[in-house]
């Protein structure tokens, strides 16, 4: 079927160039068509000419007016009534779709804050983190320590007389042996290298939670900075709702702080992460985020639209499969723990010659032999050095270790890293699960600790050289060779016998 455009006209038509024909009203050409026959009569009569054309024009102008009045009033009739149908559907559903003035739009919050507002009320809170400090590196000539240098963020979130306190991600700064600060407003348009970069100090931290509270001491920061930094304001995590506008500020990728937003894309998700070989986070319950969550973010802010602290932002999913995934812990779920934290006493790390040590060897139970065997998480004692202060406190092989001054222990690993804090001489507390017939127990053990001489531990190091093959290091500078970690061995002790 062809399809035709336009009107037909039998007075003439015209092809073009394409498949379809346009048809057009032809009132005029080239020149007059040429009368019938018919009309070409004698003409006479020249006063009528005139007089006719004349009476033409009155008659046009008069009926022109009379058609334009009554056009005009055919249609105030109906712009009448459809201004009255209009009225009464306002009456019966009130008008909705104008905001009201003042109300915020898809760029301003609610509170009538827009992202740029946001960010500069906000950037002052959020600092970058630098950790350099040690791993542990296991090969099959034995197991060496290598430096390792990452970044990530942080929200000052307190203030002291002495101490500006900043909370982050546990993953940020574990392992550390030395932790740098620098602040958002140092960045700007300026030499960083002409910052100034403060040293802090880990005041407590929780892996289940993957959360940690770290100092700087006021007394290095310069009157400048004091000026030019603030305490975030804590908001209320409870409050938010599904598709809400937030502003995550984070230091990504290292490269300084970088602001992206999004919505609340889901509420109370659990999420599995590892760092370092340790399963973290796993306490939580996660705001999910569609605003870019990128490495480097971790530890640092989730804003709301009135610039209220509501997130810790701590994983992304990571797949090619996926985009637009960020996870972060709600301020509500660990106000409790920060503020805790934020009491305890800021302890630098000790040198070795001065460190204190247990002296014992353990393995740690996992989630998934807790899981299968009901057995408590912790460091799991498998070894105890004679003459060693665990010894001499009575701790004995088969205890589970799972907090030290009440702090949670999960890892065998993370108690040696809790114990690079204290000194020879100190006297910690040890809570320890102990199997009876009901189960489990626990006990409340004291331990004065030794340095590493003596306990008769030369270093860590040291140790590490005279064993062989593979090996997995423990507290104190003791590592158990790879033919004693049969984990029911290990884990059931009187299987042994």
């Amino acid at each position: 079927m062809e399809y035709q455009y336009g009107q037909n006209n039998e007075t003439g038509n015209y092809q073009g160039t394409n498949d379809y024909i346009y048809y057009h009203n032809q009132t005029g050409g080239n020149g007059p068509a040429p009368e019938p026959d018919w009309k070409k009569k004698k003409k006479s009569g020249k006063g009528i000419v005139p007089l006719c054309v004349a009476l033409s024009l009155v008659m046009g102008t008069a009926g022109g007016a009379l058609g334009s009045g009554l056009v005009m009033q055919q249609y105030n009739k109906e712009a009448a009534a459809q201004q009255a149908a209009e009225q009464q559907i306002q009456e019966s559903f009130p008008q909705t779709t104008e905001p009201a003035a003042g109300t915020p739009t898809s760029s301003t919050a609610e509170s009538g804050l827009s992202i740029k507002q946001i960010s500069e009320m906000c950037l002052p809170s959020v600092v970058a983190i630098t950790n350099k400090g040690e791993a542990e590196i296991r090969s099959l000539w034995g197991t060496f320590t290598q430096e390792t240098e990452g970044s990530g963020s942080g929200v000052i979130i307190g203030k002291t007389d002495q101490e500006l306190m900043i909370v982050t991600n546990y993953h940020v700064v574990s392992g550390s042996r030395e932790l740098s600060v620098m602040f958002s407003y140092q960045e700007g348009g300026r030499d960083i290298s002409d910052a100034q970069i403060a040293d802090a100090e880990i005041k407590d931290y929780d892996s289940s939670k993957d959360l940690a509270v770290i100092a700087v001491d006021l007394s290095s920061l310069s009157q400048e900075t004091m000026d030019n930094i603030k305490v975030a304001t804590l908001g209320d995590s409870e409050e938010l709702v599904l598709g809400e506008q937030v502003v995550a500020i984070g230091n990504a990728l290292g490269y300084g702080q970088s602001i992206t937003t999004g919505i609340v894309s889901a509420l109370g998700r659990t999420v599995s992460a590892e760092a370092s070989g340790e399963t973290i986070g796993s306490a939580n319950q996660y705001i999910q985020t569609d605003a870019a969550i990128n490495p480097g973010n971790s530890g640092g802010a989730l804003f709301n639209m009135k610039g209220e602290l509501v997130g810790i932002n701590s994983v992304k999913v990571a797949n090619t499969k996926v985009e637009g995934m960020g996870y972060a812990i709600p301020i509500s779920d660990i106000k409790g723990d920060m503020e805790m934290m934020m009491e305890r006493e800021t302890r630098p790390v000790v040198e070795e010659a001065e460190r204190g040590y247990l002296g014992i060897t353990g393995n740690n139970v996992t989630e998934e032999i807790n899981q299968a065997y009901d057995i408590p998480i912790g460091a799991h004692i498998i070894s105890i050095a004679e003459g060693s202060p665990a010894e001499k406190a009575g701790l004995q092989r088969g205890m589970i270790i799972t907090q030290i001054d009440g702090k949670t222990v999960q890892t065998i690993e993370e108690l040696k890293e809790y114990l690079t804090y204290y000194k020879a001489d100190e006297t910690i507390t040890l809570t320890v699960k102990v199997r009876n017939d009901a189960g489990y127990e626990d006990r409340q053990i004291p331990v004065t600790l030794y340095t590493a001489e003596e306990a008769g531990i030369e270093s860590d190091n040291s140790q590490s050289q005279e064993q062989s093959g593979t090996q997995v290091p423990s507290e104190g500078g003791y590592y158990v060779p790879s033919d004693q970690m049969n984990p029911f061995g290990n884990l059931f002790p009187f299987f042994n016998n």
